[in-house]
């Protein structure tokens, strides 16, 4: 990534950070974009240029997770499914924990604000059909893979809301989470 690239990453990074705090400390609806602008040492326009809206600025990290996810099933994409859906989840949680704090009082926001839950609800179906495609590679029925991604992103809604609440660290709770989802995903595999 070219010095450009990585100031307007640090840039978006900042603004999504200052926002989630200020939103936290706040409240969502006392918090203006020109209040983040301003509390990150950015203009509006560029505020307003990388973050059409306040919603766009918390999910923010949840989108860049995705981009991770995705990544990490590009790169290991020969590995059996399971493989393949373990470290995807564990490049996810290792991005998570480099931003704790932001990450913890996101998940406060995300599911309080109605505009917010519903834009998380969206990712989170958005997560769904990302995972149903790359189970349904190695699942035959397509009804299956929706099924397995499905129960998988709530594995990872649970385990990212489990840790928020608490100071546990999220790496074995995704494993004890994805633990419990394996044997289903294994017995679809055997059938295919």
């Amino acid at each position: 990534m070219g010095v450009r690239e990585q100031n307007k990453a640090h840039t978006r990074t900042t603004l999504a950070n200052v926002a989630v705090r200020l939103f936290t400390e706040r409240g969502y609806d006392n918090v203006t974009m020109a209040d983040v602008a301003d509390e990150a040492g950015v203009s509006r326009r560029t505020a307003f240029r990388y973050f059409p809206s306040k919603d766009d600025l918390v999910m923010y990290h949840p989108a860049e997770w995705l981009a991770v996810f995705d990544g990490s099933l590009e790169a290991h994409h020969d590995r059996p499914l399971v493989d393949r859906l373990s470290m995807a989840a564990d490049a996810v949680a290792d991005r998570i924990e480099e931003n704790p704090v932001a990450v913890r009082q996101l998940f406060g926001l995300a599911f309080v604000h109605p505009s917010l839950a519903g834009r998380y609800a969206v990712s989170s179906r958005l997560w769904i059909e990302r995972i149903t495609v790359d189970i349904h590679r190695d699942v035959a029925n397509e009804d299956d893979a929706r099924m397995l991604a499905a129960a998988l992103m709530g594995v990872i809604n649970t385990v990212g809301e489990t840790w928020a609440a608490s100071e546990q660290p999220m790496r074995p709770l995704l494993e004890r989470g994805l633990q419990l989802i394996t044997p289903s995903l294994s017995t679809a595999v055997k059938r295919f």
